[in-house]
């Protein structure tokens, strides 16, 4: 309650202040204004705002840097964003990522990672990962290496999303190599699942085992459930991959043991449908069939 008092405060004050001023100034208001409706889920309002900003900036020619531009700009990118016009606020960020490229400016990575993580919310992972792999390339010649590791992961996980594997394998090991070399170890447990999973795909079944116990050990270490049913599920196709079908049987079941009381819909839908194939596989179509009902059902609520 105190937060919601202090922007309305901090509107009231900016508001005050707008009869007074002009150019750049006027124009940082705007900005401020647009930044405070944008936290109040106020799109329309906050687009309004930012267009105002945009069209001193405009008004001003040379004079207005290119960085007030852009972060005018940006401003009508995330009301956009806002109103669930993402394809308008990606196009938006793209004047102001040409713009701080220009520059050179610090903010052209944040906003890179911005129009990555829009792209990927709407499932469009090769445009997200164009600019996963602009920022990496940034960042690994003037940033931090944790960050530079980061993006690296998560290219890795675009080249999952677009189904190229040996990519993810490749991008995952570059980025835990860094991790490792910093000593982040729940980082590195998030790349050994990633790499676990690729070899899966790939249908190395000893590579997949092998690469998510790493991460199966470090989950259990780090009392991570989360981790520990992820990998104990990757684990699970791994030996199915082998045809040790009851090994991979008592991972699926504890898998689902641990995500079973949470709204993890989608992993306790991969965890029924591999249990679903191991009952097919060992001729027990009853159970099968049981399983396959408990989807549907579940199926017809959740999508």
């Amino acid at each position: 309650m105190i937060d919601i008092d202090n922007r309305e405060t901090e509107d009231q004050e900016l508001w005050k202040q707008l009869p007074n001023t002009e150019g750049e100034e006027r124009a940082e208001l705007f900005i401020q204004l647009a930044q405070q409706a944008i936290y109040r889920l106020s799109g329309t309002e906050a687009l309004a705002l930012a267009e105002e900003a945009h069209e001193i900036y405009k008004a001003m020619g040379a004079k207005a840097s290119s960085i007030a531009m852009a972060n005018a700009i940006t401003g009508i990118g995330y009301s956009l964003k806002e109103l669930n016009r993402v394809d308008e606020a990606t196009k938006a960020l793209d004047g102001a990522i040409d713009l701080l490229r220009q520059s050179n400016h610090p903010f052209l990575i944040d906003t890179l990672r911005t129009k990555a993580s829009w792209y990927g919310e709407e499932g469009n992972w090769q445009k997200a990962l164009e600019s996963y792999v602009e920022a990496a390339q940034i960042n690994e010649v003037d940033g931090i290496s944790e960050f530079y590791a980061r993006d690296l992961f998560s290219v890795a996980h675009c080249y999952h999303e677009l189904g190229k594997f040996d990519e993810v394998i490749t991008y995952a090991l570059k980025a835990r190599e860094i991790f490792k070399s910093e000593k982040m170890v729940f980082e590195i447990s998030w790349c050994d699942l990633n790499i676990a999973d690729a070899h899966a795909e790939l249908g190395d079944g000893q590579a997949a085992i092998t690469w998510g116990q790493r991460a199966n050990d470090i989950g259990t270490l780090r009392k991570d459930n989360e981790m520990i049913c992820k990998s104990k599920y990757v684990m699970a196709r791994g030996y199915k991959i082998l045809e040790k079908y009851q090994d991979a049987e008592s991972l699926l079941l504890a898998a689902g043991e641990l995500v079973a009381k949470s709204n993890d819909w989608p992993q306790i839908t991969k965890i029924e449908r591999e249990l679903i194939a191991i009952y097919r596989l060992t001729e027990r179509d009853t159970e099968a069939d049981e399983a396959e009902r408990r989807i549907a059902t579940l199926t017809e609520i959740v999508n």
